[in-house]
């Protein structure tokens, strides 16, 4: 081991999917470099403010004919398969259910939905221009019943246009994919010894035992997997209306109920009535894609392993890059309060009260 590897930096390094944590440093083209870019490669004037991103580099492309769009540029490090996974996914998505609220992509002066652009310091991305969602993010409205509704509607539509969606990037291993979950365990360290520390651990060690071997059992497919409220667009006009469903950056083949989960996550901080809120999503969900019964029975536990996900991911990154810090730890708090109530419930009475909202008990 050499001086400036630590004991973490060699476990990180040798499994794959934990070195992903890792990163590279996001691009950084200028406003006048990506300016150029879009007018070249895309004939579009436009003036352009970045937005927030952790690993890549996004720009808010107002047009001059008063289009909007996002003009995303990868992460070097990120292989062209799982680049070409997210385009054709999205694709695949405007072809086979056109009504979705989902961006679409705008293709170069070329026809290409994707192009490759080397940086000024010499790394290679994948750039990708698409249209802009308006509405206002989810995390900044109140979760209605109606909100709730509409979350299981559309979560279920986008899962059941991916159906059929197959790419040789669609297998790649994830962490934020809780089938993996047990990979955390790595991270722990990151974790206080708190009361939620300790409970995230043992959470962590039942999914070990009692979850994870059902897993292979249950329906899989290629799915969202990452619905929170950031990724989220609804009408300032009618609250209920979903107008965005953003980030596919984490789609990944895995188990159906796993998409259906990490959604409900989201949902499991609500401060009233956790379970509620989040049997209402499950039960809209259920009306358009029928679950099965596994799949229910599994849900608490799979809902509150994306919370042990969030929480042991975030506090590691966020330590390991305190620049990028609030970025990170956006959705940090309320898994937290997640994990200390809807964690807190009974495991039994949880998959009863979601078996009837589905209709099964």
């Amino acid at each position: 081991m050499s001086e400036a590897e630590t004991p973490e930096m060699s476990v990180l390094e040798r499994d794959p999917i934990l070195a992903g944590l890792l990163g590279s440093t996001p691009p950084c083209m200028t406003q006048e470099e990506a300016t150029r870019l879009l007018k070249e490669r895309y004939g579009i004037d436009a003036a352009l403010s970045e937005v927030a991103c952790e690993r890549d580099q996004n720009f808010h492309v107002m047009a001059s004919d008063g289009r909007e769009y996002v003009l995303k540029i990868s992460n070097p490090q990120e292989a062209r398969v799982t680049t070409d996974f997210q385009t054709q996914g999205i694709l695949w998505i405007e072809r086979h259910d056109p009504d979705l609220p989902v961006p679409k992509l705008v293709p170069t002066n070329d026809g290409e939905y994707q192009t490759p652009v080397t940086l000024s310091d010499g790394r290679q991305s994948m750039v990708r221009v698409l249209t802009w969602l308006q509405g206002d993010p989810l995390y900044k409205v109140e979760i209605t019943p109606a909100i709730e509704t509409a979350i299981g509607n559309v979560l279920a539509r986008v899962g059941c246009a991916l159906r059929d969606f197959s790419h040789e990037g669609a297998k790649q291993e994830l962490l934020w994919d809780i089938r993996h979950a047990r990979r955390l365990k790595s991270l722990l360290h990151a974790l206080p010894q708190d009361v939620i520390g300790l409970t995230i651990r043992e959470e962590l060690a039942y999914y070990s035992v009692e979850v994870q071997p059902r897993l292979a059992g249950l329906r899989h497919q290629v799915v969202h997997n990452d619905l929170n409220h950031h990724n989220l667009m609804v009408s300032p006009e009618d609250r209920s209306r979903i107008t965005g469903v953003i980030d596919f950056g984490d789609m990944v083949e895995t188990c159906l109920a796993i998409d259906v989960a990490v959604a409900a996550s989201y949902l499991a901080d609500h401060p009233v009535d956790a379970l509620g809120s989040v049997a209402r999503m499950i039960a809209a969900y259920h009306q358009v894609t029928p679950l099965e019964r596994t799949e229910i029975e599994l849900m608490r536990d799979l809902i509150v392993m994306r919370l042990v996900t969030s929480i042991t991911i975030t506090e590691w990154r966020a330590q390991r890059y305190p620049e990028n810090g609030a970025y990170i730890l956006r959705n940090n708090g309320p898994a937290k309060r997640a994990m200390a109530g809807f964690a807190s419930l009974d495991r039994n009475q949880v998959t009863a009260r979601l078996l009837l909202a589905c209709g099964l008990e």
